[in-house]
Parts: C-alpha cells; sequence; structure tokens
C-alpha cells in the first residue's frame, strides 16, 4: 500500500494530464462529429478549453519533477561542476520565488472571483473553481522544484535526462541491441 502511494504521488501530474488528454480530445472529436451532422453543444468549447489550461499547467508541473524543462546549460559544459551545479540551484531558488509569486497571486485572483462572482457563459460554473488550477499548479511546482533539488544535492540522486533516455532508446530500438552492444554509439 505504501508505494501504491507513493508512486501516485510522485507521478500524480502524469495521471492528471493523461486524464485531461483523453478528456479534451474526445470532447473536441465529439464536437466535430456533432458539427458535420449540423448538431453542436455550445459548452464543448469551453470545457475543453479548460480542460486543456488545467493540462498544461500540470503538464508543467509533471516536467518539473522530471527535470524536462528546456534549460541553457551549455554554458556549464567545460565550468567546474561546483559552479555549475551553483548557477542551477540559483535558477531553481529564483524558480521556486516566482512559482510561489505566482501561487499567491492566483490565490488572490480566486479570492477575487469568489467575492465577486463571475459565471463562465456556456457552462455557468464559478470562475473562481476553475481559476483554482493557477494557485494549485504553481504551489504543486514549487514542491517539485524542492523535491528535485533535495533529489539532487541532499540525497545525491542522479535524475537522468528524459531527452537522453529517449534518445538511447530510439538508437536501441533501430540498430536492434548494436547501439547497447557498442557502447551506446551509433
Amino acid at each position: 500500500m505504501k508505494k501504491f502511494v507513493t508512486a501516485l504521488l510522485d507521478h500524480f501530474e502524469s495521471y492528471l494530464c493523461q486524464l485531461l488528454l483523453v478528456f479534451f480530445v474526445v470532447i473536441v472529436f465529439m464536437q466535430i462529429v456533432l458539427r458535420a451532422l449540423d448538431m453542436s453543444l455550445p459548452w464543448t468549447e469551453e470545457i475543453a478549453r479548460f480542460a486543456f489550461l488545467w493540462f498544461i499547467l500540470f503538464g508543467a508541473c509533471y516536467a518539473t519533477r522530471l527535470c524536462a524543462l528546456n534549460r541553457v546549460t551549455i554554458q556549464f559544459m567545460k565550468a567546474p561542476k561546483w559552479l555549475s551545479d551553483g548557477c542551477l540551484l540559483l535558477s531553481d531558488v529564483a524558480w521556486l520565488i516566482f512559482s510561489l509569486i505566482m501561487a499567491y497571486e492566483g490565490y488572490r485572483a480566486v479570492m477575487d472571483l469568489r467575492e465577486f462572482p463571475y459565471a463562465t457563459p456556456a457552462l455557468d460554473w464559478d470562475l473562481g473553481m476553475v481559476y483554482l488550477v493557477f494557485p494549485l499548479s504553481f504551489l504543486l511546482m514549487a514542491v517539485r522544484i524542492i523535491q528535485v533539488n533535495i533529489m539532487k544535492f541532499i540525497l545525491h540522486i542522479e535524475i537522468a535526462d528524459p531527452d537522453q533516455e529517449s534518445v538511447k532508446e530510439s538508437q536501441n530500438s533501430l540498430l536492434g541491441g548494436d547501439a547497447q552492444n557498442e557502447g551506446g554509439k551509433a
């Protein structure tokens, strides 16, 4: 049970993004089919837009957890490891501060929408509830930034670059395992 809970917490954003992706693709496909039949549902575009927004923001959280967000690190190739680590840590601190500010400002926006309610046009949903994605996702992103840095600098766990891993997998599958036998050289 402990492994299940740990896996769920560690991959929460992945599962949520998969669900949201399937949901908004089905909704948009349904809207396309219904338009072809001269029947349309006014709420499908709005709910697909909200699902896509949630997908993007929670996807950024998941990319944070995987260390998969784009960074310019070529300038550190010849620098000592302590310098590159220090600069990356400093940039992560700036990113953490930005995420916390965005979470706070998102919270303020939600509270404003609670005080002065606004309903979405087609679904008649409280926009404050829809905008909860901003404080939630940026707060989760801040947690993931802290988690990744603890893994890197305190636990000394090397987090594999997802792009490099996928390149190695592609090479292995294209070359039938020969790349692995030759030390990863193609």
